[in-house]
C-alpha cells in the first residue's frame, strides 16, 4: 500500500510498518459506533465499552477456539487469519480479515469462539464489548437495531466474499482470491492495486482447498505472465481485465 507508483516491472516496496488504517466511517463497526456518538466530546459512553487501536505484534492471537464469547472486533490496521481445529486435529484456515472488516461476529450467536484468530503482521484492532452496550445509555431499541444493521452487512459480505471464491481450476482460486482482496481494500477506501501479501502460501492453499506448492507454482506463473508483480510481502496486480477473466474462464 506504498504511496510510490511502482514502475512497471520494478518490484514493490516492503510492508509499510504498521499498515494503514481504515477511515472509521469505513469500518464495519460504524453502525453502532455512529450511535453511541463515539465522535462527539459529550458522547458518555462509560470507558471501556469500546477499546480503540489495541496494538498485536505479528503472531499475537486475538482469541482461541472455545474461548468464551465477550467481544466483537474491528481491524483498524493489519491483517489477521481465522483457522479451526478439525475433528482429526488438523487446522484448517477459513478465512483472512482485512482493515475494516470484523472479527468474532459469528459468535454472537453462541457462548464461544468457533475458531482462533492470529495477526498475521502487525496490527490494531477496536474492541466493541457487547454485553456492556446496555452501560451506554441507548435504548435497547436503538441498540438491536444497530447490531440487526452491522449482522445485515456482514452476512452481505460473507456471501459476497463465498461467491467470488468458487472456482474450479487452481488458476481462478488464486485470481479470483487476489481480486477478493483487491476489491476489500478498495470498498473500505484503502489502496487495492498494491498490497501486503501477508499470509503464507500455505495458509492460502488451506484457505483455498490447494497444497501450497500448488499455489506458490500458480503465483509464479501469473507473475511470468506479467498479470501480478510479487516481492517478498507484497504484490500488485499489473492487469486486472486479465485476471478477472482468468478467474471467470
Amino acid at each position: 500500500m506504498g504511496n510510490v507508483p511502482l514502475h512497471h516491472g520494478s518490484a514493490p516496496a516492503g510492508p509499510l510498518p504498521g499498515g494503514l488504517e481504515v477511515a472509521c466511517q469505513a469500518c464495519g463497526l460504524d453502525p453502532i459506533c455512529s450511535v453511541l456518538d463515539y465522535a462527539a466530546e459529550d458522547s458518555r459512553v462509560p470507558e471501556g465499552v469500546l477499546i480503540r487501536r489495541r496494538p498485536l505484534l505479528r503472531g499475537a492471537v486475538l482469541f482461541s477456539q472455545g474461548d468464551p464469547f465477550q467481544s466483537i472486533f474491528a481491524v483498524k490496521s493489519g491483517a489477521f487469519k481465522l483457522y479451526g481445529t478439525q475433528p482429526g486435529g488438523q487446522q484448517r484456515v477459513i478465512g483472512f480479515h482485512l482493515p475494516g472488516e470484523l472479527i468474532g461476529v459469528e459468535a454472537m450467536s453462541g457462548d464461544c469462539y468457533p475458531c482462533t484468530a492470529r495477526a498475521l503482521e502487525k496490527s490494531s484492532v477496536c474492541e466493541l464489548r457487547v454485553h456492556r452496550l446496555p452501560e451506554t445509555g441507548r435504548s435497547l431499541e436503538t441498540i438491536q437495531r444497530s447490531i440487526i444493521n452491522l449482522l445485515g452487512n456482514e452476512v452481505a459480505f460473507s456471501h459476497e466474499l463465498i461467491s467470488s471464491l468458487i472456482h474450479q481450476s487452481a488458476e481462478q482460486r488464486i485470481s479470483g482470491f487476489l481480486l477478493s482482496l483487491s476489491n476489500r481494500l478498495q470498498r473500505r477506501g484503502l489502496p487495492n492495486e498494491e498490497f501486503n501479501l501477508s499470509m503464507s502460501r500455505s495458509d492460502i492453499g488451506s484457505y483455498l482447498g490447494l497444497a501450497s506448492e500448488t499455489v506458490s507454482r500458480i503465483l509464479s506463473k501469473l507473475q511470468q505472465a506479467r498479470l501480478i508483480l510479487l516481492h517478498r510481502k507484497r504484490a500488485r496486480l499489473l492487469d486486472r481485465p486479465a485476471l478477472e477473466h482468468l478467474s471467470r474462464s
